[in-house]
C-alpha cells in the first residue's frame, strides 16, 4: 500500500475582495510524487494568464508557477516521500510580472523580492501591456463597461483614453481613473493606483462608478454632494486601513463590495439598489 500525507497550502490575496476569506487548505499527496507534480496540484485556483506566482516550500523559494508556463523549478525536482515531505507550501503573488522573465531572473540569482523585481520589470511591463491593450481595443469588439454605463460616463464629461474588453481608462476632470476586471471583481483606481473600490457583480460596480464620477462632477461644478436619498441601508463594516492610510469598508455577503475613502462610501450609499438611470436623476438634482 502506497503511503500518503497531507501538506498545508496557502497563497497571497490578489486584490481587494479576494482577502475576505482564507485561502488556506490541505492537499493529500502520494509518496513517490515529484515535487513539481505536488506544486502543480497545489497551484492557486486563480487561472489568469500573465499572472506569476513564486512557490515557497517550507520557506525556501522552489519554483515559479503560472497558468501560461506551469511549474518551472528553481531547485531539484526531488521525489517526495514521508521523510522529506514538505509541511507547508505558500504561493506568493508576483503580480503581472512576465513568468518567463521572472524565472530567468531567479535562475540568474536574483532574490525573490517582489518589490525590487516589480520595479525592475515595470518599464518592460508597461510597454507590453499598453501594446496589448491597444491591440485588444482595435481587434476585439467587447468592452469592459456596458453601453449604458459608458454613455452615462460620457454624459458626465468623461473622456475615454482606452476601452477594451478588460480595461477602461479615462480622464475625470484632470484625474486619470482606471477600471479593470480582476478575476471576478471590478476594481477602480484613481491617479497613482489609489484604489477606490472592488465590487462584484459587475452591474453593481457600474452603477457605483457612475455615482462616483457624478460626485466628482458636482464638486468641480461647485454643487453640493448628491442628495443621500437611501433606497436601502447597506451594511458596511470597517477593515484595516489601506496603503495610503485611508479608511476602508466592506459588505458581507452579496454583493461583495470593498471601498476606500469617504467619497467611495458616499457613492455606494447613493448607488446601492439603484439603476444607472436612477442615479443619473439624483446627480442632476440641484
Amino acid at each position: 500500500m502506497t503511503d500518503s500525507f497531507d501538506i498545508e497550502v496557502d497563497r497571497d490575496s490578489v486584490a481587494m475582495g479576494d482577502d475576505v476569506q482564507s485561502h488556506a487548505r490541505r492537499i493529500s499527496v502520494m509518496s513517490g510524487t515529484t515535487l513539481s507534480s505536488v506544486l502543480a496540484e497545489a497551484a492557486p485556483e486563480i487561472r489568469s494568464r500573465g499572472w506569476s506566482w513564486v512557490a515557497e516550500v517550507d520557506g525556501r523559494t522552489a519554483a515559479v508557477w503560472s497558468i501560461d508556463r506551469g511549474v518551472e523549478m528553481l531547485v531539484e525536482d526531488d521525489v517526495v516521500i514521508a521523510d522529506n515531505a514538505p509541511r507547508r507550501i505558500f504561493f506568493r503573488y508576483f503580480l503581472q510580472i512576465d513568468p518567463e522573465w521572472l524565472d530567468r531572473r531567479l535562475v540568474d540569482g536574483a532574490e525573490a523580492n517582489r518589490r525590487v523585481l516589480e520595479r525592475e520589470y515595470q518599464p518592460i511591463g508597461d510597454r507590453l501591456r499598453e501594446e496589448e491593450d491597444r491591440r485588444r481595443e482595435r481587434e476585439l469588439p467587447g468592452r469592459l463597461l456596458g453601453v449604458e454605463c459608458s454613455a452615462a460616463l460620457r454624459g458626465l464629461g468623461v473622456e475615454f483614453d482606452l476601452h477594451n474588453d478588460r480595461m477602461a481608462r479615462f480622464d475625470v476632470f484632470g484625474s486619470l481613473w482606471r477600471v479593470r476586471r480582476m478575476d471576478t471583481m471590478t476594481v477602480t483606481a484613481r491617479g497613482e493606483n489609489r484604489f477606490l473600490s472592488s465590487i462584484r457583480p459587475a452591474a453593481v460596480a457600474e452603477v457605483w462608478l457612475v455615482a462616483a464620477v457624478g460626485q466628482r462632477m458636482r464638486q468641480v461644478r461647485g454643487l453640493p454632494p448628491a442628495p443621500d436619498r437611501l433606497l436601502s441601508h447597506p451594511d458596511l463594516y470597517p477593515m484595516s486601513r489601506g496603503v495610503f492610510r485611508e479608511p476602508r469598508w466592506s459588505t458581507r455577503g452579496h454583493p461583495t463590495v470593498q471601498l476606500t475613502g469617504d467619497e467611495a462610501v458616499h457613492a455606494y450609499r447613493v448607488s446601492a439598489g439603484r439603476t444607472i438611470a436612477e442615479v443619473g436623476q439624483i446627480l442632476d438634482a440641484r
